[in-house]
């Protein structure tokens, strides 16, 4: 299980989702007219509900058991059948979607191969299967936003649907094959014990989960509601621009939880694993911020000049997604030490009534920037929230060096959203390589450590982290 190379794998669907999908809706935005993109946008606001709330057990639960089971070599097609069979059990729900349009219809065989599909790879990337996830990955992305223009050039919504549906019964049998060539052919296994003790488990982060759509989504419908569709239009943009950083830091994530509970399994210190990966990932996460914010300034006044009155909620949103992920990455070693899940029902529920609360009370006095400044406050308190809890799980020791870097985020987002011209963050850029430099911050036994990991092609990252341990 090597969580550097596993996480480029992760990355490369990450860089083909993010320029396919680009060109994909300039053209669409093009060539089309209003009223089919938004029926594209249903569609994809269908499979957010359909991962939302139709994914019973969460997928965190499903690759955190079946890592343990690989590094122990105890896997088998029994326990997968079991997990692959939850899914059917989600048929009748789709059923409502019956009461929408037809087009909509027609999408709940491709919103079953989604969720199908999205539980597959939560068994295989258990099993360190991130090549085949990648392939499947990069192929169903390429029938997704690649050959699905086929239909917006003949503004056929039924053709883009059955597009999709295509590219979904590729994508699962593809996965199916792979995991079957691993642990024998698996048939679905239906056992209520197995699925309902999971089930009960994983209840928190399923109802986290069900909140987290609320208070995600509560700041763009305040803003709706209270500005209008123009001023929804400049905060939509600066909230997928200010994204892409948290986005392309997220491949890194997805190797976290499978990497965290196959060592622990095999008695690894989940402290020390905390700790070095909390301290790495505020080196990225600093560095990320740094030259984002620049560059997504540059785009938007080169070739988005309509849209320069929401550079400064872009600023305020990137630092909201981007920053305190070191922080937000510990919730992956709680869950792979099973630790107790019911306090995430809490923060999520908490961080809802906050957003709206904030937004309701900002948006009407400064306009989009109070629904930026609401994301902002929620990111403190959920931060906060996710430190607290992991000391107090033991999965993470506050130590001399974590303490700094815990000190220098706040300082770093204060320096970005006062401080101009963009050109200043070189000074910035340079203040973090010898903050790290100076107090050692990642240690030359890590740095090792962190090379035996790396492919021989990236030798050369060790050399560069040598240089500032």
């Amino acid at each position: 299980m090597n969580p550097i190379k596993n996480a480029l794998k992760s990355l490369s669907v990450i860089t083909t989702n993010v320029l396919i999908a680009l060109i994909f809706f300039i053209v669409t935005a093009k060539i089309s007219n209003p009223a089919f993109f938004g029926k594209v946008a249903i569609i994809q606001l269908l499979e957010v509900v359909t991962f939302t709330f139709f994914y019973f057990i969460p997928g965190q639960i499903i690759t955190r058991e079946i890592s343990y089971l690989y590094a122990k070599k105890e896997v088998n097609k029994g326990v997968v059948g079991k997990f692959l069979s939850f899914p059917f059990l989600a048929i009748p729900v789709f059923l409502i979607f019956l009461l929408f349009p037809n087009y909509v219809k027609l999408a709940i065989p491709y919103l079953f191969l989604y969720l199908l599909n999205n539980v597959l790879v939560a068994i295989m990337i258990g099993m360190d299967m991130f090549t085949e996830t990648a392939i499947t990955g990069n192929l169903f992305l390429i029938i997704r936003w690649g050959i699905s223009i086929i239909a917006v050039l003949s503004h056929n919504i039924y053709l883009f649907v059955e597009i999709w549906i295509l590219g979904g019964v590729l994508s699962v049998l593809l996965n199916y094959s792979f995991l079957s060539r691993k642990v024998g052919l698996v048939l679905p296994s239906l056992d209520f014990a197995f699925l309902f003790k999971h089930f009960k488990e994983g209840l928190p982060l399923y109802l986290s989960s069900s909140a987290n759509f609320l208070s995600s989504q509560g700041d763009r419908v305040t803003t709706a509601y209270l500005l209008g569709s123009y001023y929804l239009g400049l905060y939509q943009f600066s909230a997928l621009v200010a994204g892409v950083p948290a986005m392309v830091l997220g491949a890194l994530n997805n190797v976290l939880l499978p990497t965290a509970s196959f060592y622990k399994a095999l008695g690894s210190d989940e402290k020390k694993m905390s700790s070095i990966s909390f301290r790495v990932l505020a080196l990225i996460s600093f560095l990320s911020v740094i030259i984002s914010i620049p560059i997504a300034i540059l785009v938007v006044e080169r070739f988005f000049p309509d849209y320069t009155e929401g550079i400064r909620v872009l600023i305020l949103l990137l630092l909201a997604t981007t920053l305190p992920f070191p922080i937000n990455s510990l919730t992956n070693f709680i869950i792979a030490a099973k630790k107790s899940l019911r306090p995430f029902l809490f923060l999520s529920l908490l961080n809802a009534g906050v957003v709206l609360l904030t937004s309701f009370l900002l948006i009407p006095r400064i306009g989009i920037m109070g629904g930026a400044i609401s994301q902002v406050i929620v990111t403190v308190i959920s931060s906060s929230f996710i430190l607290v809890y992991a000391l107090r799980t033991s999965t993470f020791i506050l130590g001399k060096r974590e303490g700094i870097l815990l000190t220098a985020m706040p300082l770093i987002a204060l320096y970005e959203v006062f401080v101009d011209p963009p050109y200043l963050d070189l000074l910035l850029l340079l203040s973090v390589i010898v903050l790290f430099k100076l107090f050692k911050i990642i240690s030359t036994e890590e740095v090792r450590l962190i090379e035996s990991f790396l492919p021989s092609k990236l030798k050369f990252i060790a050399s560069l982290l040598k240089v500032i341990s």
